[in-house]
């Protein structure tokens, strides 16, 4: 059989069909699951030269930019924001502190109260009660001038045995009413308010001498008010 003969044959072969074979249907199957999935959603419309697609990523990408600009915008605040003032009893829980690691904690040293009391004039826009309590056991040391609760105020330096009292005076601004006694940061403090002034006393000693250290201040502070009352 010449060339020619060859191609003609093979050419019937298959053109009949006889050659052919039909693949099973699990491998239809197999292949198919191997192929991706697309979405069936996919491409619905295009404007502008946007697919849904297209629109969809923008528009996520678009939302995730101003989420973070938002968060960005409020860190920067609270970053500018002022942090809030601490309470008025650990403003002068640490003012005391500062007077009692500083070299100069008493800017006038007097145990006489009409010494102390005219130091003051022209210094504070108000008059501080100073009283003399050394017959009760809580001499007078001094005075100074601190800053508490966003202006200057008055402080008296009392002393029981080693331990020295702060008493700040100022007017009372008609705060919501703090405890009598309390204890912070290991000291002992008292709050009480009298005649338009608001007084907040500190000391390192027990707080049992601090009740009788505030005892003995109003009292004083009643017998001045009216010297003729038995």
């Amino acid at each position: 059989m010449d060339k020619k003969e060859t191609l003609s044959s093979l050419d019937s072969v298959l053109r009949d069909g006889s050659l052919y074979h039909r693949a099973p249907p699990h491998l239809r199957a197999r292949v198919l699951a191997q192929l991706p999935h697309e979405s069936p959603r996919r491409t619905v419309f295009a404007w502008g030269g946007f697919t849904t697609d297209g629109v969809r990523a923008w528009l996520s990408g678009g939302l995730t930019g101003i989420a973070v600009c938002a968060l960005a915008l409020s860190a920067a605040t609270l970053i500018q924001r002022p942090a809030p003032t601490g309470s008025i009893d650990q403003e002068i829980v640490s003012s005391h502190v500062r007077a009692l690691l500083s070299q100069h904690p008493i800017d006038v040293v007097s145990t006489d109260q009409h010494t102390v009391k005219p130091w003051f004039n022209g210094r504070l826009d108000y008059t501080p009660p100073v009283v003399d309590l050394a017959a009760q056991g809580f001499p007078l040391v001094g005075g100074r001038i601190d800053y508490v609760g966003h202006r200057t105020v008055a402080v008296l330096i009392y002393r029981y045995q080693k331990h020295p009292i702060d008493l700040y005076v100022f007017p009372d601004a008609g705060a919501t009413p703090a405890p009598a006694a309390r204890a912070s940061d290991g000291y002992a403090m008292a709050h009480w308010r009298r005649n338009g002034m608001a007084y907040w006393a500190i000391t390192d000693a027990q707080s049992s001498h601090l009740h009788a250290f505030e005892q003995a201040a109003q009292a004083e502070e009643d017998h001045e008010e009216n010297p003729l009352r038995e």
